[in-house]
């Protein structure tokens, strides 16, 4: 049995490889309770080619509320998106959450101003310390702004800086910048994620990691969730338990789910 599992995406994102009915007839197979579909919705200056917004954003205000009542007796079913570069146009951020009745939406940023995806970069021709301290600056511009339930994947950039090239970088040089992240988040109400994605990748870690969130909650935060972001059923619920046994172990004892952008608590 796995209680959540609240970032998740199916085909309805560019990246995702198995179908919204797929992904839920898994979450019920394993069990899990709370279950948010949280497809991409990336805004900002590099759209990938393949990905058609308003193909995305209807296609998951149809399938989602009738997946949620056809499997209503065996998982709760959140509809969910993942709002990346908010920040980068406003005026369509906030038009599409006023045009849709999200139960939870993750705020995130996989690419900063004048730059594609982290994932695209090439870290020899660019400084990743630089790049770092930029990204930081654009998700405290995302924290201010709160077009969102959580924060996503707040150490997002490491997945590919670290766990895929290598590169070694002093996060200490961040933890003012960090701190002041946190604390937005906190004044405004919202909460963070323990995205489980990177232990199954290279990085090896969560993102945040354990010190992270043990500093969110040493500085008040209480809204915490947890998500795979697992883009196919194989992925599904990878590495939740892992995530409850490290949020307990940074002060957690409950867990935040949303629906109708509403926190509730789930101990764990």
């Amino acid at each position: 049995m796995i209680p959540f599992d609240l970032h998740t995406h199916c085909t309805l994102s560019f990246d995702g490889e198995s179908s919204a009915e797929d992904m839920v007839t898994r979450a019920v197979m394993l069990g899990i309770k709370y279950y948010a579909l949280t497809d991409h919705v990336d805004l900002g200056e590099f759209p990938d080619p393949d990905f058609d917004l308003e193909a995305t954003v209807s296609g998951a205000g149809a399938q989602i509320p009738a997946l949620r009542e056809k499997y209503a007796d065996k998982t709760e079913l959140l509809y969910g998106v993942e709002l990346g570069q908010a920040v980068q146009e406003p005026e369509l951020a906030e038009k599409l959450l006023a045009e849709n009745d999200y139960d939870f939406v993750i705020g995130s940023v996989h690419n900063i101003r004048g730059h594609e995806d982290f994932y695209f970069l090439d870290y020899t021709k660019t400084d990743p310390q630089e790049l770092l301290g930029r990204y930081f600056d654009e998700l405290l511009e995302t924290a201010e702004a709160g077009r969102y339930d959580v924060l996503g994947h707040i150490t997002y950039p490491l997945r590919y800086i670290v766990g895929e090239n290598g590169i070694n970088i002093d996060m200490k040089r961040y933890s003012g910048i960090i701190d002041e992240i946190l604390r937005t988040v906190i004044k405004n109400g919202k909460g963070i994620e323990i995205n489980t994605s990177g232990l199954r990748q290279k990085y090896g870690r969560t993102f945040p990691d354990a010190g992270t969130v043990k500093r969110y909650r040493e500085l008040g935060g209480r809204i915490l969730t947890i998500g795979s972001d697992a883009h196919r059923t194989g992925d599904l619920g990878k590495g939740i338990a892992e995530g409850i046994e490290l949020a307990r172990n940074c002060g957690f004892t409950e867990i935040a789910v949303y629906k109708e952008r509403k926190p509730t608590f789930i101990r764990i």
